[in-house]
């Protein structure tokens, strides 16, 4: 092929770049289909059905001269990526959704044709923008915090607004309205306070209740609580100096029940 001029081709409102052979930028039409992790070029590239065209592909370029091939990747600079002629971008659009086939279709020939593309049916679907992104990211950080045993999850979300707004300056004071009015911790007692009820000290205090099966050691070599020390105590999150983690405080009942098991004893 003769080298191409500046790829006019568009999908999705991204650009689909060519090399100077005239094929397109794989990694661009993923970026167009969403940049799902599912869709990425290696797993089609690397799929039968794809291997199977390839082959066909390079059979017909053996037998016509000067033909280039129907795949090749540049590695660095600002070209980088994998470039595939036009039957398997046709190929790799299939392969990703039919709507997304169409989309790809219709582009093909409205810059075939020179008309303008018509509108599908779906919406152009836009990569999410960085603030974007960053709010999903927290998000993502508020589901792992509602797993942590004995998190209220009206703590876990207050942080997950005092993230968002430190890291975007967006305004989440209108959200905040929508928690649960603020309290005190219902858990009020520490292991010295569980050691003092019992007459034993902090120490002793933690072994029984990493003993009673309420609470155990972390990877930080911190006490969480185990799920069955969520219904005695709870994790109250803090921050001192440049270290962060969850502090246990235990409601009376947990001195009642480590009592009841030393009765059994």
């Amino acid at each position: 092929m003769t080298p191409c001029k500046p790829s006019s081709l568009t999908i999705n409102d991204v650009v689909v770049n060519q090399d100077s052979n005239g094929r397109y930028c794989l990694n661009d039409l993923h970026r167009a289909a969403g940049l799902e992790k599912r869709h990425q070029p290696s797993n089609f590239l690397a799929i039968g059905p794809t291997q199977e065209l390839i082959a066909t592909l390079e059979s017909e370029d053996r037998s016509c001269p000067g033909r280039n091939g129907p795949v090749e990747s540049i590695r660095g600079g600002p070209a980088q990526g994998t470039y595939v002629c036009r039957e398997l971008v046709y190929a790799y659009a299939a392969w990703v959704s039919p709507a997304f086939h169409l989309r790809v279709l219709r582009t093909f020939d409205a810059v075939l044709t020179g008309q303008p593309s018509a509108s599908p049916a779906d919406p152009p679907r836009t990569l999410p923008s960085p603030t974007e992104e960053k709010v999903a990211g927290h998000g993502a950080v508020l589901t792992a915090l509602k797993a942590v045993p004995g998190l209220r999850s009206g703590i876990a979300a207050s942080m997950m607004l005092d993230a968002i707004h430190a890291d975007t300056g967006l305004t989440v004071e209108p959200y905040r309205k929508a928690l649960p009015p603020g309290e005190g911790p219902a858990s009020s007692l520490n292991a010295t306070a569980v050691g003092k009820a019992l007459g034993v000290s902090s120490k002793a205090a933690n072994l029984r209740l990493k003993d009673a099966g309420l609470q155990t050691k972390n990877e930080r070599d911190e006490w969480e609580l185990t799920p069955a020390g969520a219904k005695y105590g709870e994790a109250i999150p803090y921050t001192r100096g440049s270290h962060s983690g969850y502090q246990v405080l235990w409601k009376p009942e947990a001195v009642d029940y480590l009592r009841s098991l030393e009765k059994k004893a």
